[in-house]
This record gives structure tokens, sequence and C-alpha cells, in this order.
């Protein structure tokens, strides 16, 4: 059943790269294509110019932080907007292109598979690019001018609505590429995280605006600075990040511990009640079948007189032990009290309940106790009962417990439902 499993996750994930591929393909294509018909540009500045820029769209697209509820964002508006109100549209296209083209093929340094590497080349590089092109042409449609020396309502408002129709295009590109991946796709829109894409845009702008002024020192300036400032929160975040991992880990401990036994480390019994609570209202609302089972483990009294409590422990850790993996993943195992414990059948009717009780009998009156003591042999008491509509959880344990208590008086060792 697992290999049967695998096999059919491996199919399913094919299946969403092959998606993603027949997706992220024809984007690259055709960017590459809107590229090539735009060449050769008008202006083709000095080639150390273009490297400059090309490193510090690099470095944009690189400096990005994983943010704790949008996912991975990057600065990489920055360097889009710098190079688009300063070069034009087909240099930032290219230069963004080919940044994310390089930046991707870093995912197989995180151990991310060849093909899935692949298809993120492709579809980061036809998206970024296409993007690019798409601003630009709006930009000048809006009457924006470059490169950008002044400001104005009238820039302003270009460069905004810009920036506004890149974060669209870049949405339903994510919106279509969550999709085919089988992914909640509407996750991907989140106001805030477009806010910050936006606000590095304008932060694009003002690089900008003091390049194209020709003052070489203020821009070192205020780019070196910017690029800390970048560094900094990319810092923070990471430390932010690591921090809420390492309460979000402390918590999920502490509540894993207070729905834990301490001597077996299965539920206790305050988890166990919540649990049969969730079947209970999942059988409201659906009708499903589940049973609980009441276990008593038969004279533990004399085990305790016989080999003291420490005996009397091991005892109850093997059980529990025992119990739990003949038991089903979706079962419910817990200490109910004492030597009492309670286990929970979803799916299950009181025939297959009674059937599986039995057979938990039977595996506990068989096994080798020599381990703890060569001297003890254990047996259970089983009552079975399955939930009714209309019962309540108090209800559903007592009917439990009244047969544990016909097993019990009617001689041990059996399963009564």
């Amino acid at each position: 059943m697992k290999s049967s499993n695998r096999e059919h996750q491996r199919h399913v994930m094919g299946k969403e790269w092959l998606k993603v591929f027949l997706y992220a393909s024809p984007l690259f294509a055709i960017a590459l294509t809107a590229l090539w018909h735009q060449f050769p540009p008008a202006i083709t500045p000095p080639a150390a110019v273009l490297g400059g820029f090309f490193a510090y769209s690099l470095f944009s697209v690189a400096v990005g932080y994983r943010h704790p509820y949008f996912g991975y964002i990057s600065m990489d508006r920055a360097g889009q907007l710098l190079c688009l109100l300063t070069l034009g549209g087909f240099h930032a296209a290219w230069i963004s292109g080919l940044s994310y083209f390089l930046f991707s093929w870093g995912r197989l340094r995180r151990g991310i598979p060849l093909r899935n590497t692949i298809n993120a080349v492709l579809f980061n590089t036809g998206t970024m690019t296409l993007m690019l092109l798409l601003a630009s042409t709006w930009y000048e449609w809006v009457g924006g001018e470059t490169p950008l020396v002044s400001i104005s309502l009238r820039s302003i408002w270009a460069v905004f609505s810009t920036l506004v129709v890149m974060q669209i295009f870049n949405e339903l590109a994510m919106y279509m590429l969550v999709y085919l991946r089988g992914g909640r796709a509407r996750n991907t829109i989140v106001m805030q995280a477009s806010a910050i894409e936006i606000g590095n845009g304008m932060v694009g702008m003002t690089l900008a605006l003091v390049y194209n002024r020709q003052d070489t020192l203020l821009f070192l300036l205020v780019l070196i600075t910017i690029s800390i400032g970048m560094l900094v929160m990319k810092q923070y975040a990471n430390i932010r990040l690591h921090l809420e991992a390492l309460v979000k880990e402390r918590t999920h401990a502490l509540e894993d511990q207070a729905q834990r036994d301490a001597l077996t480390g299965i539920s206790n019994r305050r988890h166990a009640n919540a649990f049969v609570s969730d079947q209970i209202e999942h059988a409201r609302k659906t009708g499903a079948d589940f049973s609980v089972v009441l276990i008593d483990v038969d004279h533990f009294k004399r085990i305790n007189d016989n080999y003291l409590h420490t005996g009397g422990d091991q005892v109850l850790r093997q059980l529990a032990s025992i119990l739990t993996e003949h038991c089903r993943a979706g079962d419910l195992v817990g200490r109910y009290g004492g030597e009492e414990f309670l286990i929970c059948f979803p799916m299950l009717n009181l025939e297959q309940a009674r059937l599986a009780a039995e057979k938990l009998r039977l595996v506990v009156e068989e096994y080798n106790w020599a381990d703890i003591n060569p001297g003890i042999r254990l047996t259970i008491s089983l009552g079975v009962a399955q939930w009714k509509p209309g019962m309540l959880l108090d209800e559903l344990i007592m009917e439990a417990d009244g047969k544990l208590y016909e097993a019990k008086s009617g001689g041990r060792n059996r399963v009564c439902y």
C-alpha cells in the first residue's frame, strides 16, 4: 500500500510538473521573441553602464527575504524601475530577465530537483521579461518620460500606474502557476505584499531621478545607503523568521506535552475526549460511523503488589506501545486514567470495532512479558460502543464503560459490546 501511494504521488507530481512546463515554456519563448523584435534599440548605453545596472538588478533580486506570511519577497522592483526609467523598456526587460535567469539556477544548491528548477528558470525569466516590456509600453502610453529627470503629478501618475500594471501582471502569472500546481491560487494575491513591491518601485524611481540628473557622487551615496538598508531588512527578516519558527516549535512542543500522558507518551484523557468530541461533530455532519473502546487491565493491583509500581509502570508503557502498534494511523489511543485506556476508531461500526478489539485482546494475551518480568501474564477486558445520532460524549463513554463492566464481571479477558 505504501509503495502504491508513493507511485501515485510521483504520478501526480509528474503531471503537475508537465502542466507547469507547458505553461512556462511559451512564456519564455514569447519573451525572447518580443525582445528580438525590439533589437537593436535606438540608444545603447556604454557596456560599463549596462554592466553596473545588471549587477544592481541581480543584487535587488538576490537580496530578497522570506516573509512569514507572504512567502519570498525580493527587492526586484527597485532594480527594475531604475532600469526602466533610465535605460528604457528593452534594456530593463533583458536585464531583469537575465537576472532572474541566473538567480533561478541557485535552486539547485538548495536541493530542488533539476526539472523543477528548469520550470522556475523558464517561468521567472519569461514572466519578468514580458512584465517589463508590457510596463514600458504602458509607461510610454500614459506619457511617462525616459529618462526621468523631474517630478510632476504626471510623472508620479505614470510611474505609480506602471507599478500597478506590473503587479497585476505578476499576480496573474503567479495565480496561474499556483493553480497548475494544485495549490490554493486565491492565496497568491495579498495586498500587503503588493504594497511592499510598489514601495520598492518608488525606491527605484528615486534612484533613477538622482542618476538621470548626473549627480554621480550623490547617486552612489543614495545607492549604497539603500543597498545597506536592503541588507539590514533581509537580515532582520531572517532573524524574525528564525525567532517565529523557534516560538512555533516551542509552542507546538508545549501543546503536544499538554496532550500527552507523562508515563506512556500516548494521548491523555483531555486530548482523548477532545478527539472523540471532534468525531461526534464530524459524524453529525456526515453521518459517518465511529466507535470507541474502553480497556482495563485485569488484576492490575496484583501486578503492582508483586512487582512494585516500577513494574506496573513498565507494563502500562508496554501496553500503550502494543495498542498503538496494532491500531491504524488515524485511530486514537489514549490513557484514560490509571490502568484504563480508550481507543477511538473513526469510520468503524460496532461489529468492525468489536473485531478490532478482539484482535487487541488476543495480542495482549499472547504477548511475552518476560522482558519486564518472567512471571507476568497480562490480559485485558474491553467494552465497545458505537456512536448513535443524538448521543453526547458522556453518554458514549458511559455506554462503553457499561460494556467494560460487563466484561470485567463476566470473567475478564473478554470483549463486550
